[in-house]
């Protein structure tokens, strides 16, 4: 039996369909719907892991693991043994690599997620708000000055990094955050035409 990944629509299980893809590694897929009054995750996911969020990865022996870089880690460490995706330890390009896996789930992701919640609770141009649109103008002036200098995020290759990087990017675009000439329009471009990514999004089309 193939390990299994707990997928609720509209989420930041995303990230790791698109790395299971890029890995082609076997898994199966459960699917949950959100709440279509309060959009959260149903509570079927809380009978799995205590915080009842996803991803989550249930592995062949029953245990599940849940929090995106880990599992996006521990798929690295079994599928990944020639570091296609992953700079080795001594690798150029590792603490870049390093440094943006987390940045996914961190410093820079917080402003985003952060605009999201004020919008879904009614705060939008709130004092917390406008706290954040100037973080969300740092961290947008940090991923495009560092994509004007390298092709992906871990350097001139393609990682895991971007596959992290890819959802919160991809959500930005979609509401057309993301300006044309641009060069995180650029990555998006380019990430976009790989096989992996639209496996994804043939995946997530039901969501």
């Amino acid at each position: 039996m193939p390990i299994t990944l707990h997928h609720l629509e509209l989420s930041r299980s995303e990230r790791i369909i698109w790395l299971l893809e890029e890995l082609n590694a076997p898994y199966e897929i459960k699917r949950y719907k959100r709440d279509p009054q309060v959009r959260l995750a149903p509570p079927e996911l809380a009978e799995k892991h205590p915080l009842g969020k996803a991803p989550l990865l249930e592995l062949e022996d029953g245990t599940v693991l849940a929090e995106t870089g880990a599992i996006a880690q521990y798929l690295l460490d079994t599928f990944d043994p020639d570091h296609a995706l992953h700079p080795a330890p001594d690798a150029p390009g590792r603490l870049k690599f390093l440094e943006w896996m987390h940045a996914s789930e961190g410093a820079v992701f917080l402003p985003f997620l952060m605009s999201t919640y004020c919008e879904a609770t009614g705060l939008k141009d709130s004092l917390l708000d406008q706290f954040m649109d100037g973080e969300r103008a740092k961290a947008f002036a940090h991923i495009e000055r560092h994509l004007s200098q390298n092709d992906y995020f871990a350097g001139e290759q393609f990682s895991a990094a971007d596959c992290l990087m890819g959802f919160q990017l991809d959500a930005i675009a979609k509401r057309g955050g993301v300006k044309d000439g641009s060069a995180l329009k650029a990555w998006l471009d380019r990430v976009q035409q790989r096989d992996a990514y639209k496996a994804m999004r043939q995946v997530t089309a039901e969501d």
